[in-house]
């Protein structure tokens, strides 16, 4: 992930943590630590980046709620006003780095979908850990799937609105065109100008794709070897990654058409 976006989530952290605080406590004075840390990161990450300016629509509003004096206090309205400015900036920033994907498919399909996983963290999207969740959001992969007791449609929701950079990889086969589901999420994810991916698996024809999304955007099929090289050098830029050898990602890549095929 883009370093200076781990930097803004930070700063978002902190403003949930005091959304929450005040939620539970009332207002927050200007030498709480929660607040006292928010003011320290968001002045060296505007200073840094040189945008503190008056004519910059963000510092004009997060500078009015910088308090210095103990005869303030920020109240639940400034908190959540500081929180929108501070995803605002992150959005105009960072529009073409992201830092998570949501692969919208039928579960039915999730052995071809585990395949294009597993293709995923060949390329470098980081594999979860005990201390980190996991990058990718698919419903039907172990590694990935909503944890048990949640509300599956709620927590869909959730992904989709979210302020995560959330690219999304839509696996089409037959099965998910029998879908309402499915189709919503990929209506969705059109309506809310979210940057996306079609991806057509093997067999699957471009034509039964009908009106369903911008046919400006490119669809390719998952055994085009070519197509396959460009997402793969796509993903690297939009995620920061370092880049894999030749040799390494054919390796990859072959193994992954190798898994379609059966």
């Amino acid at each position: 992930m883009n370093n200076m976006l781990s930097e803004i989530n930070e700063i978002l952290d902190l403003c949930d943590a005091m959304i929450r605080y005040i939620k539970e406590r009332g207002e927050i004075q200007p030498g709480n630590g929660l607040y006292q840390a928010y003011k320290t990161q968001i002045y060296a990450f505007l200073k840094g980046r040189k945008l503190m300016r008056e004519d910059f629509a963000p510092y004009q509003v997060l500078s009015q709620f910088y308090y210095r004096g103990a005869n303030y206090t920020v109240n639940l309205n400034e908190a959540q006003m500081i929180r929108k400015t501070v995803a605002e900036l992150k959005h105009s920033l960072f529009p073409n780095y992201f830092e998570s994907i949501f692969i919208s498919h039928r579960e039915k399909d999730q052995r071809q979908v585990g395949a294009l996983i597993e293709l995923l963290y060949c390329i470098g999207i980081p594999r979860p850990t005990a201390a980190r969740q996991s990058c990718i959001f698919c419903t039907s992969h172990p590694a990935t799937y909503i944890a048990n007791g949640e509300r599956n449609m709620e927590e869909i929701r959730s992904r989709l609105t979210s302020d995560n950079h959330t690219f999304y990889i839509l696996w089409y086969t037959d099965h998910y065109f029998e879908s309402q589901a499915c189709l919503n999420e990929a209506g969705a994810i059109w309506a809310m100008g979210k940057k996306y991916q079609e991806i057509l698996a093997p067999g699957f024809s471009g034509s039964k794709i009908g009106g369903l999304l911008d046919k400006q955007a490119v669809w390719f099929q998952a055994d085009n070897k070519f197509r396959l090289n460009t997402f793969k050098e796509q993903l690297e830029s939009m995620f920061c990654l370092e880049s894999l050898s030749q040799n390494a990602w054919e390796t990859a890549r072959d193994r992954f058409l190798e898994q379609l095929a059966k």
